[in-house]
């Protein structure tokens, strides 16, 4: 990508011009509710995505008084910032930058707009504050009253100095990290056309699973598997070192089983629940705990345990392909089917008897492993990207640190 090569240039650097932010952008201009239902769209902090764009799919419309809307409209190039809200994850202060030219626009009393004067480029003003953000710099500029987290914006604006090179210099930074965050979420946008590809071709080879549209054979659960069991439903005591690793359902994430973050359980624990029923390489794990469809297949031969929020399925090879397993507990329809309500809803219901008499149409074996080569391929592609997506983030996460402390181009 053009630019990238720059920030690996150790001669390259510019001298710090740092000036006061209050004095490179006009007063922040407050937001506004209105009275009612009207014609006017209020862009709220549910607009806000974390990347810094403006989600439009839910903008509510109110009836805003024409001089407000004089005063207060939404321009092309303003940063609009969030001084109400956070969590206890995520500091208060995101921002996003208005890039609409139709439409009249304003946002509400829980954010507030900030609009460069002349002398700074308001992508480069928008990438500022983003960063600011990003490295939770806004932490102590907040405080915490009625259970709402707000952000002292006047504080924020009076003591924030920002380094301000040239015109053209910003400039060049800004295409620079604009380059860099298009690149990232090139990646991202690949990740999610892979996965609606692989739903795509679920539906097309085997349609709507549950009103099985190609008459296939109608099995019940129980009798396509060689086991099925819940994990350890007592007490637990967790142990700092040694022992067994204890999977629950916060291990399993998006069809991988991690042991990053795992917990471990005694020795006597282990063996005890592990006697009869031990988890092996090829099992699939299904999560109830949370939401049903969070499923793994474990591809590994560490020995562990399984927490009660987990069903552990071992299928008859004959019969069932895992990877298809898989695909069919995340499918929506099957979802609904088995726990009759909500996909991704909790399912602590949901027990051993009633996954074994769940009833369900079954693919042949060949038509399933056939889908099992398609996805295995997929998710080579996946992997490939999601390496990429980690590279292309992390050259924008370096390329933002290195804008602002006068290490990116040349003055």
């Amino acid at each position: 990508m053009e630019g990238i090569g720059e920030i690996y240039n150790s001669d390259l650097g510019m001298s710090l011009n740092l000036v006061n932010l209050k004095n490179v952008i006009h007063k922040p201009l407050s937001g506004e509710w209105g009275d009612g239902e009207g014609e006017t769209n209020i862009l709220r902090t549910t607009n806000f995505r974390n990347d810094g764009k403006i989600d439009l799919t839910e903008v509510v419309k109110r009836n805003i008084d024409k001089k407000k809307i004089i005063q207060k409209q939404l321009l092309y190039g303003d940063t609009i910032i969030e001084k109400s809200g956070g969590s206890p994850n995520q500091p208060v202060g995101r921002v996003v930058y208005f890039d609409q030219n139709d439409g009249v626009f304003l946002c509400n009393n829980f954010t507030s707009v900030i609009r460069p004067k002349s002398e700074i480029n308001n992508r480069y003003l928008f990438w500022f504050l983003f960063n600011n953000h990003l490295t939770q710099n806004t932490l102590k500029y907040q405080n915490k009253t009625t259970g709402i987290i707000n952000l002292q914006l006047e504080r924020y604006i009076e003591e924030l100095k920002i380094p301000l090179p040239p015109l053209p210099i910003q400039k060049r930074i800004a295409e620079i990290l604009d380059a860099a965050d298009t690149l990232k979420r090139k990646d991202q946008e690949l990740l999610k056309k892979y996965d609606e590809l692989a739903q795509a071709i679920f539906i097309d080879m085997f349609g709507d699973i549950m009103l099985n549209e190609h008459t296939f054979e109608v099995v019940k659960f129980g009798n396509v598997c060689d086991e099925l069991f819940l994990g350890l439903t007592s007490k637990v005591d967790y142990v700092n070192k040694g022992g067994f690793p204890l999977i629950r359902a916060t291990d399993i994430n998006k069809g991988i089983l991690s042991f990053e973050n795992v917990k471990y359980i005694s020795d006597e624990q282990h063996r005890k629940l592990t006697a009869r029923r031990i988890t092996k390489r090829g099992d699939v794990l299904i999560s109830k705990s949370g939401s049903l469809g969070t499923c793994a297949i474990v591809d590994s031969d560490n020995e562990f345990s399984t927490y009660e929020s987990i069903f552990t399925v071992r299928t008859k090879s004959n019969l069932f392909n895992n990877i298809f397993l898989v695909s069919l507990v995340r499918n929506p329809s099957f979802q609904e089917r088995l726990i009759g309500g909500k996909v991704g809803a909790g399912v602590s219901h949901l027990n051993l008897n009633m996954l074994r008499d769940f009833e369900f149409p079954l693919p042949p074996i060949e038509l399933q492993e056939k889908y099992g080569e398609i996805s295995i391929n997929i998710e080579k592609q996946i992997d490939v990207t999601k390496v990429n997506n980690i590279s292309s983030e992390n050259i924008f996460n370096t390329l933002i640190q290195k804008a602002f402390n006068g290490e990116l181009v040349n003055q």
